[in-house]
């Protein structure tokens, strides 16, 4: 049978997109697929779709685009309710091109995937297509008005599903549609192409939109409380959205910059989950846990708040994970600390996440539409003379849940990091053919003298879909030739344009336990680092990093009035008494100001910033310096103190440090100084890694 997804936007990011994007793959092993996007505002996806699924939408709103200003672009809907959350993006002329895809699709079954979408389904679709109803919110979180339209269009369509069965059940209560079955169908989450997390790292993990409703200043309150009894642990949230500000700030009231690190939006997020060792859920509603279910298939347990409906129905309590009471942070807490204080409960409990999670797997819930489609065709037949039933699922191909990507530049590349500074690379490409394609690395340079390019020993496999599978190894022997820099991973092949290869899933859970190993025993010899990440435009990159000396910073603190610098020197050179921390002001008034340096273990160094010599000796409203060790007090050479060795790339983003405010003591050189009125002092992590401070005059 042919199944058509009616979606908002599949170009963006959200979860409803990504559990369609799961279901319509698992469907299209045996069915024709497409996904219909009502909008396109981007020229790419954010989640990879593999080319058995058609892809189309209805409005382009692309720069340049004919329907930005299309007639009828300015009316307002006359089928979406004033009520509904995205009744500004619709108007007439939306309308038009969604009825009319509507009456002439040639699809068997046609699913609406939101309340808006879904009375467009109901009242619009043709005849002989069966019309079917995806309801991702919570029922009663639907406006009253909305959910009266939908009683009174609801009666053509020929099912409605819902992701939980609480709400299936709240949904029949509350707007009953006669005659219409209503379903309670989970979410799908694939099995992760990752190992699942050993739940040995001491990771807490948290991951979704930035919006009030998901409450992470409940997680960072509950964290906060804990910080002193764990000082070893850390707590990351993962994604975007409107609350990152109001979170920023939290850390910084609570003291646990370093510690609750906001890491931005991250995808794939599998490789991420698989870092931690417990997953948090603090959502004050959840209309299913789409989050909860990827840690789960991670093989993490979950301290999740008990919300109306959602997590109750995943989550076996005491099993693979703890329920807390929904909005308290002692809960929470409470939840955390049982797992955070004993690893074999976290290891059985993250076993037991692994076998439960297998449930929802894209197959198993696949299999529950279908029969719900094939069901609805019966009850059709039976009431309709005429009505054609869907041809039944296609057999041929087998069961291959993959397909090779149309082009090598819509494949994208896993990497692996270990920790002892190999990288292995691995893409699913489309049959090689002739040609030979081998993985590559382009130097990226920084002050324009570009490195020979390196090419990779690449492997090559055929695989059952029909694709080739390419795979290569880098290994620490190949820094001399890398250097210290950036690098572009790029797939070659002769008399061909090399193609810069997407990023898929970046595994470096095992630089983890490589930082903290140079940590508590810093290296003699070079320092070396690997690192891949993605650039914003999805693009596979390589960090490398290779030092004869090397000043890591591992803790900032920030207190009233001081900021105390944590570090280890890395390489031949050695801290000997007398060595210096130095901050050297950028620009054309450059200046040096030095102070001892603590010296408090093997290769470890401690200092005091000196926070009011750079107030009283500005020069500019706004001030950069730069913090330098040096670790001979004989010998002039410094080393730059950076933040460069971790798992992740965005080092600037996640450390984010409070200010300080400092009144000048002393009478300034700078002309507009008011000496009542505090000068701000902040460190942060540039985007090269170097560590550095702010000095601003506001």
């Amino acid at each position: 049978m042919k199944i058509s997804f009616l979606i908002n936007n599949i170009y963006g990011i959200g979860g409803t997109n990504r559990t369609v994007i799961n279901l319509a793959e698992a469907l299209a092993v045996h069915h024709e697929v497409e996904i219909v996007s009502v909008f396109r505002r981007a020229n790419t996806t954010k989640f990879e779709i593999s080319p058995r699924i058609t892809v189309r939408a209805l409005v382009d709103l692309r720069p340049g685009s004919a329907d930005k200003d299309a007639a009828g672009s300015g009316e307002p809907s006359e089928v979406v309710p004033r009520q509904e959350e995205f009744y500004a993006q619709y108007s007439k002329f939306t309308d038009a091109r969604i009825i009319r895809d509507l009456e002439r699709t040639d699809a068997d079954v046609v699913v609406g995937t939101r309340p808006s979408l879904n009375l467009f389904v109901a009242a619009y679709t043709r005849d002989g297509a069966l019309r079917v109803a995806q309801e991702h919110m919570t029922h009663l979180g639907i406006p009253a008005a909305v959910r009266a339209e939908m009683a009174r269009v609801y009666p053509r369509l020929d099912a409605i599903t819902t992701v939980t069965e609480a709400d299936a059940r709240s949904f029949m209560e509350n707007t009953p549609i006669p005659g219409i079955p209503v379903v309670g169908i989970p979410n799908s989450v694939p099995q992760p192409s990752v190992p699942p997390s050993d739940c040995t790292h001491k990771v807490v993990v948290s991951a979704g939109r930035m919006h009030h409703i998901k409450r992470y200043d409940l997680l960072i309150r509950a964290f906060g409380m804990l910080a002193d009894e764990f000082p070893d642990w850390q707590l990351r949230i993962y994604g975007d959205g409107g609350e990152a500000g109001k979170l920023r700030a939290l850390v910084s009231e609570l003291g646990l910059a370093g510690r609750a690190l906001l890491m931005g939006g991250f995808s794939p997020i599998e490789s991420e989950w698989a870092k931690g060792s417990i997953a948090a859920v603090t959502s004050s509603a959840e209309s299913f846990g789409m989050t909860l279910v990827e840690a789960m298939r991670c093989g993490l347990p979950v301290v999740s708040t008990d919300c109306p409906v959602g997590p109750r129905e995943i989550l076996h309590p005491g099993e693979d994970g703890f329920l807390v009471p929904n909005g308290e942070v002692e809960g929470i807490a409470w939840g955390l600390r049982r797992l955070m204080a004993d690893e074999v409960l976290r290891r059985t409990m993250g076993a037991a996440a692994l076998r439960n999670g297998a449930a929802y797997d894209p197959a198993a819930v696949a299999g529950r539409y279908v029969a719900l489609f094939e069901e609805a065709a019966r009850n059709r037949a039976a009431a309709q003379r005429g009505y054609r039933a869907p041809a039944p699922a296609r057999r041929t191909g087998g069961d291959l849940l993959t397909v090779p990507p149309v082009s090598l530049s819509a494949a994208t590349v896993d990497v692996t990091t270990d920790d002892t500074g190999w990288l292995r690379f691995s893409a699913d490409g489309p049959a090689e053919g002739r040609r030979r394609w081998q993985f590559v690395l382009r130097h990226k340079p920084a002050d324009g003298q570009r490195r020979p390019d390196l090419p990779l020993r690449t492997s090559r496999k055929d695989l059952a879909n029909g694709g080739t599978q390419y795979t290569a190894a880098l290994t620490p022997g190949a820094f001399d030739d890398l250097g210290d820099g950036r690098w572009q991973v790029m797939m070659s092949a002769p008399k061909t344009s090399p193609v810069h290869m997407k990023a898929g899933v970046q595994d470096t859970r095992a630089l983890i336990d490589a930082r903290t190993r140079l940590i508590s025993r810093p290296p003699t010899g070079a320092i070396v680092w690997n690192l891949p990440y993605a650039q914003p435009n999805g693009r596979l990159m390589l960090r490398t990093v290779l030092r004869e000396d090397h000043a890591e910073c591992t803790g900032v603190e920030v207190a009233d009035d001081t900021i105390t610098l944590r570090g280890v020197l890395c390489g031949g050179r050695r801290i000997e008494p007398g060595a210096q921390f130095i901050v050297s002001r950028r620009g054309r008034h450059a200046h040096n100001f030095a102070v001892h340096v603590q010296i408090v273990g093997r290769q470890s160094f401690r200092a005091e910033v000196p926070l009011r010599h750079v107030v009283d000796h500005r020069l500019e409203r706004w001030e950069d310096w730069d913090w330098w060790l040096q670790p001979d007090p004989y010998d002039r050479r410094k080393v730059r103190v950076c933040h460069l060795l971790e798992d992740f790339h965005d080092v600037k983003a996640a450390y984010v440090y409070p200010s300080v405010p400092l009144a000048g003591a002393e009478a300034s050189e700078f002309a507009a100084i008011h000496p009542a009125r505090p000068v701000w002092v902040r460190p942060y992590c540039s985007a090269s890694g170097a560590m550095a401070m702010n000095v601003v005059d506001r």
